[in-house]
């Protein structure tokens, strides 16, 4: 049976036996995340389909994700059918001038080698391992015409800085109104899904190498689609969080190749890399009635509109102010973002929103000055969970409810990167504890914060009023 590898894997339709077929249709099937979604919202399922299915075929050919060649060859030895490949993979013949090699650790130089020997994967790496020096090791490295993906222009402005601070090259951006191409192209994922498919067939045709940044959101239907038309001989995924919690985590290896390396939070603490912070449970007295799904948005709601809870919030986050901490405070809505704003500017502390609604100059401006030490407390909603890069920051406070495990990874990673003005980590959890609900989900977090921090976290599900720490092993205040 004849493979020919581009994009994907491509196999002649009649070179293809049924039962074959039908081996690979289960074993690259996988539930819908929308489609179960809309079952528990007691919704119709609609135009979703129970099953994504990542086999395409038609009279003429199969196509597989590039990464499923591993699954194509063991189901094929099943049936005794042997596999000859087709390497029709694109390596432009212009190469990049000849680059500076960026300073690298041993696990990132290690991730960068393997990738030239293999041609693709991905590298897992916390937040503030970088993962950013990764890919710039990358292209340096394989000196090939570079197409780097992300999701926000704050993640494209971060790259397009670290390529001109460390290879002294000028990289092109798609995104933002703007698409200017060059050797080196960062793009932003939204922009190129609006251009048109010819368009978009020459710029990836004309890439040696792909790096998608957050790399676990290939799962995403415009992730996988742009992925899976890009031809580069060479991929790169770069995460810190490849567990998905809709059971779409085996996606990211069938679309950019298996773990090129893998480093934990422990290693980097060791290696002092990153520092450990220190998590204090701060208890609500919010309460709400809830009886089950159709509660859980207006309990939200409720929360975010709180006097008292938004009060306590307002007076913690000032007191670490005051006390010439960095501090960023997250909430999952814009509106309790500016409640919270309003809230510390009557406490006598200028903080800034930064959400999706504030124009980007003002957005990296507000960024600009919490790094220099002139801002001391920013208010962001998710648009600050992937990607921010401000090591100065010593505190964060989770002022909304929340259990996503990749979320939470994130969250925390914001604290442990170092930085010579930072004496001290603090992730301030505002724990609901007289909604059961909200309780567990507490629960949930505490028990990834001892993970990640490789500490025993204290699971009681009620406290006395007051602030309840987890200690590090690094001798935490608590």
């Amino acid at each position: 049976m004849r493979v020919r590898v581009d994009a994907c894997l491509h196999v002649g339709r009649g070179e293809v036996p049924e039962k074959l077929l039908e081996r690979l249709r289960r074993a690259l099937s996988f539930p819908n995340p929308a489609y179960l979604d809309r079952l528990r919202l007691g919704l119709h399922p609609g135009g979703e389909p129970e099953l994504l299915c990542l086999v395409e075929d038609d009279e003429r050919e199969v196509r597989l994700p590039r990464g499923a060649i591993h699954v194509l060859r063991r189901l094929a030895a099943i049936e005794d059918t042997a596999i000859e490949c087709e390497d029709r993979r694109v390596l432009p013949p212009e190469r990049l001038l000849e680059l500076p090699s960026p300073p690298l650790r041993d696990y990132q130089h290690a991730a960068v080698a393997r990738l030239a020997a293999v041609t693709q994967g991905t590298a897992v790496i916390p937040c503030g391992g970088g993962k950013t020096r990764v890919g710039i090791g990358a292209i340096a490295r394989l000196r090939t015409p570079t197409i780097i993906l992300v999701h926000t222009l704050d993640l494209a402005e971060q790259w397009r800085g670290e390529l001109r601070s460390l290879l002294g090259l000028e990289a092109g951006l798609i995104g933002d109104g703007e698409a200017r191409l060059g050797r080196v192209t960062v793009g932003v994922i939204q922009a190129l899904s609006r251009w048109t498919p010819t368009a978009l067939e020459v710029l990836l045709r004309n890439s040696g190498l792909l790096i998608l940044d957050e790399a676990h959101h290939v799962a995403a239907s415009t992730f996988r689609e742009l992925v899976g038309r890009c031809p580069a001989r060479y991929r790169l995924g770069l995460t810190a969080t490849p567990e998905r919690e809709d059971g779409l985590t085996p996606l990211l290896e069938l679309y950019l190749g298996e773990a090129l390396a893998v480093v934990s939070h422990e290693e980097l603490v060791a290696a002092g890399v990153l520092t450990l912070p220190e998590i204090r449970s701060i208890q609500t007295e919010f309460t709400y009635a809830y009886g089950g799904a159709d509660d859980y948005a207006p309990m939200l709601a409720a929360l975010a509109a709180d006097d008292a809870r938004n009060t306590l919030i307002a007076e913690t986050v000032a007191n670490e102010a005051h006390a010439g901490q960095t501090c960023l405070v997250l909430s999952g809505r814009i509106d309790h973002c500016e409640a919270l704003v309003r809230r510390l500017a009557a406490a006598g502390v200028t903080a800034a929103l930064l959400t999706g609604q504030v124009p980007k100059d003002r957005r990296k401006e507000l960024l600009d000055e919490a790094r220099a030490g002139r801002l001391a407390v920013l208010v962001a909603t998710s648009l600050a969970d992937e990607g921010l890069d401000l090591p100065r920051l010593s505190r964060v406070f989770l002022a909304y409810p929340g259990r996503a495990r990749g979320r939470t990874m994130q969250r925390l990673g914001r604290l442990m990167r170092p930085h010579p003005d930072k004496a001290s980590a603090v992730l301030f959890d505002f724990v609901d504890r007289r909604v059961p609900i909200l309780r567990r989900h507490h629960v949930e977090r505490r028990k990834l914060y001892a993970e990640v921090l490789g500490v025993r976290a204290s699971l009681t599900s009620a406290h006395p009023p007051g602030v309840n720490r987890l200690s590090t092993a690094s001798g935490g205040q608590g």
